[in-house]
């Protein structure tokens, strides 16, 4: 399990719409994790969630489109 695992994901990702596209109908934590286990990324939803926040810091502006949107739709709460 690694932070800089889940971090590889979200740059891979933001720049691949193929990867976003696999995880269109994640809806689960659990189910985010074994989509990116598939795909050869191993972390914790919990460093996930610790990387996602660091990349966030002094983001003033919040949108539910882009290339996020993937991420957002998990109920990670």
């Amino acid at each position: 399990m690694s932070l800089e695992s889940a971090a590889r994901l979200l740059k891979a990702a933001a720049h691949d719409q193929t990867i976003r596209e696999k995880f269109a109908q994640v809806r689960s934590p659990e189910a985010f994790v074994s989509v990116s286990e598939r795909l050869g990324y191993c972390f914790t939803t919990t460093e996930l969630k610790q990387v996602v926040s660091q990349q966030s810091q002094n983001v003033l502006l919040r949108r539910r489109t882009g290339v996020w949107r993937w991420l957002r739709d998990v109920e990670w709460m």
